[in-house]
């Protein structure tokens, strides 16, 4: 059964999946052994994996389409009744769209419907129309030059300020790796209380923390709002080694450690410190010995 969506003037035609289910619960359900057990990505911590699987598999909000809201369809030729499917329209994941703010647009690729020319369907790329406007910031204090669309100044005139609209968007529908960046740094000012918020300005600075301080959350969590899993999985090989490395000491450290330690002990207990000196090697005797020694100085 095809279905149809319109966008910019444009018929998108497409072929419905037969199952029932939404898209994203199937990928889930093909996806998920990588997220438990030995999975590539059981090793993330959970606060990342409940954030990213809701990210990569959560429901996005219709934004190129109208979903229909019946969950039957009869077809009055046959009187046979069909579950009614809502397949979401792919959206083309592009740099630009990363860059900016486009609010869950983006650019669409597909076929005019009924324009069939030598038995081919006509191709068409339709981009959202785009304006760089400036925007400010009141946690980071600082205004950006922003590439938006008609939706995103709609959602941030909605959300009131532009920092309630990064914050409190759903990840998969900011879907913006600028915006991941923003949401990033604005949770990282608000942490302990705020203390670096308008540091040269208590009373804003506790105006502006009350105004958003349901949007803490913990610290150790804040880099790995967005991530993507492969970047996640880099980030925690690279905390791995870190760590690794820092719990290797030289030798030399230790015997110093320990040689002090025992050194105070001794003190300590009013005992002799007995320091016993390295023994000289006697010198060679025979004609044997005075060649090596001579030839490998030992």
């Amino acid at each position: 059964m095809a279905n149809r969506w319109k966008y910019m003037g444009h018929e998108i035609g497409g072929w419905v999946a037969t199952n029932p289910e939404p898209v994203q619960k199937l990928v889930f359900k093909l996806d998920k052994y990588k997220w438990k057990g030995n999975g590539q990505y059981a090793r993330l911590p959970e606060h990342y994996k409940q954030r990213a699987i809701e990210h990569l598999y959560g429901n996005k909000e219709d934004v190129h389409e109208v979903p229909d809201k019946r969950k039957f369809i009869v077809n009055h030729e046959t009187g046979v009744w069909t579950r009614t499917k809502h397949v979401p329209v792919t959206v083309v994941p592009t740099v630009q769209a990363d860059k900016g703010l486009w609010g869950g647009e983006g650019v669409l690729i597909g076929y005019e419907d009924g324009n069939v020319v030598d038995e081919y369907y006509r191709c068409f790329i339709s981009v959202p129309k785009l304006m760089k406007l400036l925007f400010y910031s009141e946690i980071l204090h600082q205004h950006y030059a922003i590439c938006v669309t008609r939706r995103t100044i709609a959602k941030i005139e909605e959300a009131t300020t532009l920092d309630h609209y990064i914050l409190k968007t759903p990840l998969q529908d900011l879907n913006s790796k600028f915006g991941f960046d923003l949401r990033r740094q604005m949770l990282h000012k608000l942490v302990n209380n705020g203390e670096n918020l308008w540091s040269d300005n208590p009373e804003k600075q506790r105006i502006i923390y009350e105004k958003y301080k349901q949007y803490q959350v913990p610290k150790e969590e804040i880099d790995w709002i967005g991530l993507l899993p492969d970047e996640a999985l880099e980030k925690l090989e690279n905390e791995e080694d870190e760590k690794y490395e820092r719990s290797i000491r030289p030798w030399k450290e230790l015997f110093r450690e320990s040689l002090i330690t025992e050194l105070s002990r001794r003190q300590k207990n009013n005992e002799p410190i007995d320091i016993t000196p390295v023994t000289t090697k006697p010198p060679p005797k025979t004609l044997k010995e005075k060649v090596i020694n001579k030839l490998w100085g030992s």
